[in-house]
């Protein structure tokens, strides 16, 4: 999600617009940005409840690596002579690519990840490895939207967009072949995806005060009520 490139471009929005051939205030460009990342967050809503997170997540990886990948074969075509010079006239297909790009970002790969953090980690340890991956994306964030101006200058636009788009790519391969689908499960039936790769005697390395019930004392629980009620 985050070197896909989304938070940056949204950084550098403004500049991006100018640059792809937008001709409007750099002020009214970034109420026009705002207004297009709403239209994707509200999209996200309803979608989120008919579809599953996999195909969402591969759809909208998708449509981004396209529009970054026309995005980045426009920025390239202003600055070199190749057989996509004819693209450098049309000003409409890179301020196109970054009003879809923009709009599917929301809609899947920038959105459900966060959902994830608190469907794919045990209970237990929920709330430690919920807060080490907010930080370690925090990390992630900075380095992006720094290394963006310097990516700019080493390999052009096109380059640093093409990048983004590869990195786009990753994610649907990524989702095909490690994500396990979570729509409409529980969060017990989440959990034993995890199972085979779990040990017998389970131990963490922090204690908590007021550990949170696990999945297994759960079921340990269930049982033992059964039992009894028997």
């Amino acid at each position: 999600m985050l070197f896909s490139g989304k938070f940056a471009i949204e950084f550098y929005a403004v500049d991006i617009f100018i640059k792809a051939g937008g001709h409007i205030d750099k002020y009214a460009s970034a109420v026009i940005i705002a207004i297009i990342q709403l239209v994707g967050s509200l999209l996200f809503i309803p979608l989120v409840r008919v579809c599953s997170r996999k195909l969402l997540i591969i759809s909208s990886s998708f449509i981004m690596s396209s529009a970054l990948v026309v995005l980045g074969c426009s920025m390239y075509a202003q600055v070199e002579d190749s057989l996509m010079s004819d693209m450098a006239g049309l000003d409409w297909i890179p301020l196109l690519s970054v009003v879809v790009y923009m709009v599917a970002a929301p809609l899947g790969l920038c959105s459900i990840p966060f959902m994830y953090v608190a469907e794919f980690y045990p209970a237990e340890l929920r709330s430690l490895l919920g807060g080490m991956t907010i930080a370690i994306s925090n990390i992630e964030l900075f380095l992006v939207v720094k290394t963006f101006p310097n990516l700019e200058e080493s390999i052009g636009d096109h380059g640093v967009f093409w990048l983004y788009a590869g990195a786009c790519f990753l994610a649907i391969f990524f989702t095909f072949s490690y994500i396990p689908e979570t729509k409409d499960k529980s969060l017990m039936q989440v959990e034993g995806k995890f199972d085979r790769l779990r040990s017998t005697a389970r131990a963490s390395p922090w204690v908590t005060p007021l550990p949170s019930p696990s999945v297994s004392s759960v079921r340990k629980l269930q049982v033992q009520t059964l039992m009894f009620t028997q």
